[in-house]
């Protein structure tokens, strides 16, 4: 039996781009790598309930910005962005830099590949349909 590899992981850099963003030495790499594994996690964690579709990581010296495509943002934001000021300041404390965090909505969440694919299937049935007649 072959080897198999993930099709992620051949597409990185051609049609897909990282998750996470920065450069260090190798003596950081590690305590980079687990940063970002817990701050997914956290952001996972606590906001599980809105329709969280990506989280991208770009790391300076200074300063983290998390970048959250989300289909329900107001929920992420919460009532005068108190949850986003909450989740800013957890995200201080676990990495001691500043944070920046920015909201994107996901226009729509429900289209993924598969849907796209049978909608496609049943167009095709509709217009043999029409042409056999």
């Amino acid at each position: 039996m072959g080897q198999k590899i993930h099709p992620g992981g051949m597409r990185v850099g051609v049609i897909h781009d990282w998750k996470s963003n920065w450069y260090t030495g190798k003596k950081d790499v590690a305590g980079y790598v687990l940063e970002d594994v817990k701050i997914r996690d956290h952001i996972y964690a606590k906001l599980a309930h809105a329709g969280l579709s990506d989280i991208l990581i770009r790391k300076d010296k200074q300063r983290v910005t998390v970048d959250i495509y989300t289909a329900r943002p107001g929920i992420v934001i919460g009532k005068s962005g108190v949850e986003v000021d909450a989740l800013r300041k957890e995200l201080h404390a676990m990495t001691q830099k500043n944070v920046h965090i920015n909201i994107n909505e996901i226009k729509r969440p429900s289209s993924t590949r598969s849907s796209s694919r049978s909608r496609s299937r049943s167009s095709c049935r509709t217009g043999s349909a029409s042409a056999a007649r």
